[in-house]
């Protein structure tokens, strides 16, 4: 399929296609529609590398997510995946950087923000972790005319290309029945989150979905507490939950709305605590291994690596096929047990590549 072909079946001229494939003016948005749908249908790409070349334009994009300490950790899969993706476009010229942050820390996010303003790359794939200065972030972004995209946090209408991940209500809405279905009558159930409510916009839509499964009738009776944390680790987990079952030991389910259900779960079977159903989120290792043991009740996992290689993926095609992606990309919302864990190990496919 050649543009001659497209103009022909569009009933234009092969320049008024070239406009709309290089997203140049002088087509009216009838037309540019019209022709975009075939462009769509043929799934019609034009020579990228032949194109790049010509024009002597260099693309650069940035990537800014978590650090991870091992392939343990969640954030390891969406740095892989973006690691694929950056090996399949760097030969035309696409050059990839990444930025990393620690989650619990607001400087380390900002002083990443400001290494890629400073570069002015093309385009921008980023986790939202902290709310307020994601907002800044993209206003920065938004002033410049840099393109973004947002993977596994959305914050939502702040003119991102697209965003890649989980819808975030629906997988609480998820998790609250699976743990129901292991509480008995007029349960109370503790809900684990950070004290910094602004450092996770998805932990916030996670525990409202959560909730509004329990707000019909039929689960009246059910009581909630919600547990906070200066951070997650083995001794702050230990220390604070100590405290938590001491005075209150009603609790017989506890909901943890991020990858951190391996601390609660090591926590519970140290202190012979395991009949207190646990419900988290994500399937890595850390998690896996008390799944199997049946500590953790349920796991809702979410594709990471996808994430990753998407971002960096779409935004490539984007600066470089004009090629606009769908405003959002929701990943799948899998439910794990112990039964199937052996299907959700870290996925290992594509072995030599660096990640």
């Amino acid at each position: 399929m050649t543009i001659k072909d497209i103009a022909k079946e569009a009933n234009v001229s092969a320049g008024t296609v070239d406009r709309v494939i290089h997203d140049r003016p002088g087509v009216s948005n009838r037309t540019k529609a019209k022709i975009q749908k075939i462009l769509d249908k043929h799934n019609f790409e034009r020579n990228v590398l032949a194109s790049t070349l010509a024009y002597k334009r260099k693309y650069t994009i940035a990537l800014l997510i978590p650090y991870f300490c091992s392939d343990r950790d969640f954030w390891y899969e969406p740095n892989k995946g973006a690691g694929l993706a950056i090996n399949e476009i760097k030969s035309y010229g696409v050059v990839t950087h990444r930025f990393y942050f620690k989650m619990q820390d607001l400087e380390s996010f900002e002083k990443a923000q400001a290494q890629i303003l400073a570069l002015n790359p093309d385009g921008v794939v980023f986790a939202a972790f902290f709310y307020s200065s994601s907002l800044e972030f993209i206003g920065a972004l938004k002033h410049r005319k840099i393109p973004f995209v947002l993977i596994n946090i959305d914050i939502e209408s702040q003119g991102n290309l697209t965003f890649i991940g989980q819808d975030s209500f629906q997988g609480g809405k998820m998790a609250g029945k699976l743990l129901s279905l292991n509480l008995t009558k007029n349960a109370q159930v503790a809900i684990l989150r950070s004290r910094n409510v602004n450092n996770h916009n998805a932990i916030d839509a996670r525990i409202k979905g959560f909730m509004s499964f329990f707000s019909g009738s039929k689960h009246l009776g059910f009581s909630f507490t919600e547990i906070y944390f200066d951070e997650f680790s083995k001794e702050k987990t230990a220390k604070v939950l100590l405290g938590e079952l001491e005075q209150n030991k009603s609790i017989q389910g506890i909901f943890v709305p991020s990858s951190m259900a391996f601390h609660v779960a090591e926590f519970l079977e140290e202190h012979n605590l395991e009949e207190i159903r646990l419900v988290g989120f994500d399937a890595h290792v850390n998690n896996l291994k008390y799944l199997k043991t049946g500590t953790i009740d349920f796991l809702i996992d979410q594709d990471p690596m996808e994430q990753g290689y998407m971002g960096v993926k779409l935004m490539f095609e984007f600066l470089l096929f004009k090629k606009r992606p769908r405003k959002i990309y929701n990943s799948a919302i899998n439910i794990v047990t112990k039964e199937n864990s052996e299907f959700f190990r870290s996925p290992k496919a594509v072995e030599g590549i660096e990640v």
